[in-house]
């Protein structure tokens, strides 16, 4: 479940073909066989998603494909559909294709994409090849730009075209897991005066840049999300928010036990009995986060059963070790002892579920909002495997974890449900919304 959360850079390149790119069927063939045999000995459960069945005419279906030379753009596009199918960590890398655009190793996601006149374009950002500049963005990963404005638009409050830009780009990270799953590469179909060309980039880099920065919260205002961590205090109501949006990066845990003993500290000096936890496009990272965050927490007991794990590499692929995972929680100051609701949504994930799931299983607050979209089964740990001809990574989990109370098949159920999806993804809870998760709890019972 853990992560490495360390600040991802951007590596972009050109699918400009050439001589030594091109493989033989023969040579695809044998990658994709030895990446299939690696992952069905490595992983503790290969076809946990598909089914034996699916899995066995979806390998299938994708030698049929490799009946031709192709570059190693080609033959990556066709096996990275795989990702969606594999769990969160495992997945097949990007290819390296030279040569390597210049400037273009690493720069904020603002300025990569701009909105004119319901299309996306490249910027005209100075870090940006000249070949880019102002091209317009036809479509990312095969679906059209058109499309992508269309899904998001319902959501904008179209204050300006600056605001809708921003709503674009913040937006790009949570569309392409919500419709592509884990699959972790973008590619970008553009125009230029020539034709068409395509550029990759790495999805996952486009949410680090926005998760950077801590803050402290604030009385009575608004959190954002582009903050790891956010808190807002509304005494005249009667109720906080706690906007717990990542569980990264690792080298910030002193700051958010500062951010959450500050947040409680405040909860506690205004009386304040009614603190929500927005988990609800918290796309996971290291669950150490979760467990600070439960110390901080009153009314938990001295040690809880967390997961149970089924690890390969500990036993072996036939018989792997299978143990019930327990954890410890010391309390730190201070305490709160109000009652807690916490908000989940379909782009909840990974470690974020771990947190939402203990809640429920021992029941430390109300549960509001849409199934999450990672499931109770979780993965980790990476094997980088390396493939003989074209020289793509593959990377393979070794270790299963599954949630006490669950099957592992589905995400967490909320105890209320409410509809969550793009509203709320560009703006936080307001007091009188959180008022009206109360009644909808009070009712409940």
């Amino acid at each position: 479940m853990k992560k490495t959360s360390t600040l991802l850079l951007f590596v972009l390149s050109m699918s400009v073909a050439s001589a030594q790119d091109t493989l033989t069927s023969a040579q695809m063939r044998e990658d994709f066989n030895y990446m299939m045999e690696q992952y069905e000995h490595i992983h503790p459960n290969p076809t946990w998603s598909l089914g034996e069945e699916s899995y066995s005419e979806l390998k299938q279906q994708t030698l049929a494909q490799l009946d031709h030379p192709m570059t190693q753009l080609d033959f990556w596009r066709i096996i990275a559909r795989w990702n969606q199918h594999f769990d969160g960590h495992t997945h097949v890398g990007w290819p390296t294709i030279p040569p390597m655009p210049a400037g273009m190793i690493a720069f904020p996601p603002k300025s990569i994409v701009q909105y004119r006149n319901n299309k996306l374009f490249f910027s005209a950002y100075e870090a940006m090849p000249d070949s880019l500049q102002g091209c317009e963005i036809l479509a990312i990963n095969g679906h059209p730009s058109a499309e992508i404005i269309d899904s998001i638009m319902p959501y904008v409050s179209h204050e300006s075209e600056a605001h809708i830009n921003n709503v674009i780009l913040r937006s790009l990270y949570w569309f392409y897991q919500a419709f592509y799953g884990y699959s972790s590469q973008m590619e970008f179909l553009y125009r230029t005066t020539d034709g068409e060309n395509t550029v990759l980039l790495d999805r996952r880099a486009l949410y680090t840049w926005l998760v950077q920065v801590g803050d402290v919260g604030e009385i009575g205002g608004e959190g954002v999300r582009d903050c790891p961590w956010h808190f807002s205090i509304f005494p005249e109501q009667g109720v906080a928010l706690f906007e717990f949006n990542t569980c990264g990066p690792n080298d910030k845990f002193p700051q958010f036990d500062s951010v959450v003993a500050a947040c409680i500290d405040s909860v506690n000096h205004y009386g304040i009995n009614h603190l929500f936890v927005d988990i609800s496009h918290n796309g996971g990272g290291n669950d150490a986060f979760c467990k600070r965050f439960l110390c901080h927490l009153d009314g938990l007991p001295d040690t809880v059963a967390a997961m149970d794990m089924t690890d390969t590499e500990m036993g072996t692929v036939a018989n792997p070790e299978e143990k019930r995972v327990k954890m410890s929680f010391t309390p730190k100051h201070p305490l709160y002892g109000g009652k807690l609701y916490f908000i989940q949504s379909q782009f909840t994930y990974s470690a974020a579920i771990f947190l939402v799931n203990l809640a429920k299983q021992y029941r430390l607050g109300t549960v509001i909002g849409e199934e999450t979209g990672g499931l109770t089964t979780t993965f980790t740990r990476h094997n980088l495997i390396s493939l003989p001809n074209s020289g793509l990574t593959f990377y393979c989990s070794d270790k299963q974890f599954r949630h006490i109370g669950t099957t592992g098949l589905r995400g967490v159920l909320p105890d209320i449900p409410l509809e969550i999806g793009y509203k709320y993804l560009f703006r936080s809870f307001t007091p009188e919304e959180l008022q009206q998760m109360i009644k909808m709890s009070n009712q409940k019972r």
